[in-house]
This record gives structure tokens, C-alpha cells and sequence, in this order.
């Protein structure tokens, strides 16, 4: 199976690319998994503890390094990194109908309407394996 596509950071949010930039893609995504679309407020580094919910979420060590930055500030709204993830979706959704999958499976798998992965197929350039019919009758 392919590797999965890496989430392009320069489709990110001005804010998650710093976050990127400060503590990596993987504990930046897994905020965003977490609390992505909610005002969210980073205590400074005096106040961080291994207690604290973020802790949980991205490590101690890596809160440290976002309280050093942002911690203090009064409280924002995390993005949700929506067309990052959409973009990552449907390169996903490409690899696996040029390579075994249909419309229709794709469609159930991701909650879409067979059109909608029609249109996703064709703009990311995807084309079905040749054999795939003559495939499912083996």
C-alpha cells in the first residue's frame, strides 16, 4: 500500500504553521484533532504542568515550547486546518481509485456522494486501473 499523503503545511493557517514550525506537524495535528474551531488559551511556562489537558494531547515538552511563545495571551480560536485536511482526503481518495477502489466504495468509505468522488477523481487527475472490472471477476 502507498504511504499516506503528508498534510501540505503551506495549506495551513498562518497560526498551525508556526505551530509546525514550533513543535512539528504530528503534535500541531493532534491539537487540532483536539480542540480545532474552539478558543483555546495556553498557559504561560511557569503554569505548565503534566496535568494539563494539552500535556495529554501533544506532551509535556512540546506545551513548554507553545507556552514560551503564545502562553499568556488572552484566549484564541485554534483553526481547524479544514482545507489542509480536505486536500489530504482527496489525494487519498485519488491513490485508492487509480489503484483498486470505486466510486461507490470510496463514496461509503468517506461519506460522499458518488459524484462528489467522480469530481474529486477527475480534478486530482486519477484515472481507474484498466482491468478492474476483468479484476472483480476473478
Amino acid at each position: 500500500m502507498p504511504p499516506s499523503p503528508a498534510i501540505p503545511t503551506d495549506l495551513l493557517p498562518p497560526l498551525l504553521q508556526d505551530f509546525e514550525r514550533l513543535i512539528g506537524l504530528e503534535p500541531t495535528m493532534a491539537l487540532v484533532r483536539h480542540s480545532g474551531g474552539l478558543r483555546i488559551y495556553i498557559p504561560t511556562p511557569e503554569r505548565v504542568s503534566a496535568d494539563h489537558i494539552f500535556a495529554h494531547v501533544i506532551g509535556l515538552e512540546n506545551l513548554l515550547k507553545l507556552a514560551e511563545v503564545y502562553g499568556g495571551e488572552d484566549h484564541f480560536q485554534l483553526p481547524k486546518a479544514e482545507r489542509a485536511l480536505i486536500q489530504v482526503r482527496n489525494q487519498r481518495i485519488a491513490q485508492a481509485y487509480a489503484t483498486h477502489k470505486t466510486a461507490r466504495e470510496l463514496a461509503s468509505e468517506y461519506h460522499l456522494t458518488e459524484r462528489q468522488v467522480v469530481r474529486i477523481v477527475a480534478a486530482m487527475g486519477a484515472t481507474a486501473p484498466v482491468d478492474r472490472r476483468q479484476a472483480l471477476l476473478f
